[in-house]
């Protein structure tokens, strides 16, 4: 087989559904595990505004990364885990990987860290678990020694076993440190546990309110290993000074600076203390001298912000580390704003009416259930069948006292529309301040262009 027909090959297998999906969402719906798959390490678990997580895949595959992943078998696999990710795949097309090769087995399940992929600001690790006998294993989210301030993502779980997984590590204001000691704990499903389970709850709400779900399984095996990043790897990134203001929808906001790594890019936006509204995100991309776009990460950490404040000031997109461009044009649509004063919104559950909502939402239904309240809104799609976040978890009573909720669940989009279902639990109040995520959106008449380099 020559290199033209490995690429063909490899392309169509990474354009088929793989065969070991099927019936992964219906082991999901049998199996509800944690809701939230991303943990952030030294910032309150209550502040959604340090970092925004997108789960929309991207499948992105090229020539010169098809015939690299072509030359060894496992590489192969390492194709089919970052077809998600331009940069990341840019990234194997040129050799920018640490084969790792660690394996440890405990209790027969056998876990090897396979590769990472990392620069200045993100680790990459990809790895496997096999066991005779599952259905399925998975990872918990791990813990580091020394601990590391950074946010963690988990990816691809609920596979069959020797699936290759993944944990990506993104340091906010941190740099990637020389290495760190790694104890993550397995779980896993054998055929037999998954036709077992518990029938599924009557409705939503019932799911929501008693938690009808199954708990997770215990710990099967625990595996620590000690992990060690070339420094060659971990030092690599450029930041490049920009310090250009401009005005979007009367707001006036400024490019600060553009780090460009391997993995990914990052745009630093600071608004001015006069403004009215919190930026929450950017639509934007980069270009270069040959036309090539560099378009937001679609698939991982696409935000981050300070804690103090409810604004995003630095935003990722793919990276043009590997396209040797001399130039790049940063190119920028529109934007999401939180209104100041829109932080916090009153909500009337007994007459079902809110002061205020953000754009394209409405509140759909409010009702009393036992000692809380079911609460539904009714949202437009920005994209075909995709949803987006309306509140954070965060909300108060009438004497300002915080709480947190984890009770929601969403309704596919259909028609245009989704729809967010909401526990309050233990709630005797008829009214509450809900966090929104965002206010409202604006589109550039004319795209606002600022050279980077």
């Amino acid at each position: 087989m020559n290199r033209n027909q490995e690429y063909e090959a490899l392309l169509q297998e990474l354009e088929a559904t793989p065969a070991t999906l099927d019936g992964t969402a219906e082991r999901a719906l049998r199996r509800r595990r944690r809701e939230r798959r991303l943990r952030i390490f030294g910032v309150p678990a209550g502040s959604l505004a340090a970092c925004f997580v997108a789960f929309v895949l991207l499948v992105n595959l090229f020539p010169p990364f098809a015939r690299a992943c072509g030359n060894v078998p496992l590489l192969r696999a390492l194709a089919q885990a970052v077809a998600w990710s331009p940069s990341l795949s840019a990234a194997v097309a040129n050799d920018y990987v640490q084969p790792i090769g660690q394996s440890q087995t405990v209790n027969g399940i056998t876990a090897t860290i396979e590769y990472v992929i990392v620069d200045q600001k993100q680790v990459h690790i990809f790895f496997t678990l096999k066991g005779e006998g599952y259905e399925s294993l998975s990872a918990e989210l791990p813990e580091f020694t020394p601990w590391q301030r950074c946010s963690v993502l988990e990816g691809d779980f609920l596979q069959p076993p020797g699936t290759l997984l993944r944990f990506t590590l993104d340091y906010q204001d941190n740099d990637v440190p020389e290495g760190f000691t790694m104890t993550l704990g397995v779980t896993g499903e054998t055929a037999g546990e998954a036709e077992s389970q518990p029938p599924a709850a009557s409705s939503v709400w019932d799911a929501l309110e008693k938690d009808t779900a199954p708990p997770d399984n215990s710990i099967l095996a625990t595996f620590t290993f000690d992990l060690k990043f070339d420094p060659t790897y971990t030092a690599s990134g450029e930041i490049i000074p920009v310090n250009s203001a401009f005005q979007l929808d009367g707001q006036t906001l400024t490019v600060t600076e553009a780090e460009v790594y391997p993995t990914h890019v990052r745009v630093n936006v600071e608004g001015a203390a006069a403004n009215t509204a919190w930026l929450k995100s950017l639509d934007f991309y980069l270009e270069n001298e040959d036309g090539e776009r560099f378009e937001p990460i679609s698939n991982g950490v696409t935000a981050s912000g300070d804690p103090d404040t409810p604004a995003m000031n630095s935003f990722r997109l793919e990276s043009p580390y590997f396209a040797d461009s001399a130039h790049l044009t940063l190119h920028i649509t529109g934007a999401t704003w939180l209104d100041k004063d829109m932080e916090r919104i009153r909500v009337d559950l007994k007459s079902g009416t809110a002061d205020q909502m953000p754009e394209g939402v409405e509140l759909y239904s409010a009702e009393r259930s036992g000692d809380g309240w079911r609460i539904e809104f009714r949202a437009r799609s920005r994209e075909e069948n995709h949803f987006h976040q309306l509140f954070y978890s965060t909300y108060y009573d009438p004497d300002g006292t915080e709480h947190d909720q984890q009770a929601t669940s969403v309704t596919a989009p259909d028609d245009g529309y989704f729809y967010r279902q909401m526990v309050l639990r233990d709630y005797p109040w008829s009214e509450v301040w809900l966090c929104p995520a965002y206010s409202r959106t604006t589109t550039a008449e004319t795209p606002v262009t600022i050279p980077i380099k």
